[in-house]
């Protein structure tokens, strides 16, 4: 590869923490929970990828709706860079989640594993978001779903990250643009549920199709 993994996205102990304050103090845990159990459809069997996955914040959401439609057979697997930001999802784990240390820019999955693959605030620490959509890409099975949650470009969000190595932000064309010349259809913007409104201040949601 010829970026070097960012040093600002590995996240050790003292990133963790600030990163758990910041997710808590605007309750992102619950909107996503929330969209996950209204618009991200799972059926029996399905192979769920969490890419990025920090805390596990959208691999528990996944986990509870799956338990709630008493869905079998499905398998969710999660990886990060950090192992910081591994640890602390495993110590609050069932143990039921395959969870591997990787950057996404060289993952170690077969292509075409999974039905669907999450994603929230990750891509926005890759030098090259493009590699990384394509790698995620490679990685779903033809028709298989991604769900992107980002952050969106604004001054709120550039002060707010200033502590997290300053990611880059993206406009949700922006996004589009880069899902569309990676191969995903059907792209589609969502937007987090009424009872979470106001994280719809700080991100986008966009769904596509392989």
């Amino acid at each position: 590869m010829s970026d070097s993994i960012l040093t600002t996205g590995s996240y050790d102990k003292t990133d963790c923490s600030r990163y758990n304050v910041l997710v808590n103090v605007f309750l992102y845990p619950y909107g996503i929970r929330d969209f996950v159990f209204k618009t991200v459809a799972l059926k029996n069997s399905d192979q769920v990828l969490d890419a990025g996955c920090g805390y596990g914040v959208l691999s528990q959401a996944v986990q509870t709706k799956v338990g709630k439609e008493e869905l079998v057979g499905v398998e969710q697997h999660a990886f990060d860079i950090s192992w910081d930001m591994l640890k602390a999802f495993k110590d609050v784990s069932n143990g039921r989640i395959s969870l591997l240390q990787s950057d996404v820019r060289a993952l170690p999955y077969r292509d075409n594993s999974f039905d669907l693959i999450v994603t929230s605030a990750m891509l926005e620490y890759v030098p090259n978001i493009e590699d990384a959509l394509a790698m995620l890409k490679r990685c779903l099975k033809p028709r298989g779903r991604i769900f992107v949650f980002m952050s969106r470009k604004s001054l709120l969000n550039t002060l707010l990250f200033i502590p997290f190595g300053k990611p880059k932000t993206y406009k949700y064309k922006e996004v589009e643009r880069l899902l569309a010349r990676v191969g995903f259809r059907k792209i589609q913007r969502h937007w987090f549920p009424f009872s979470s409104l106001w994280l719809n201040v700080w991100g986008v949601i966009i769904e596509a199709t392989k």
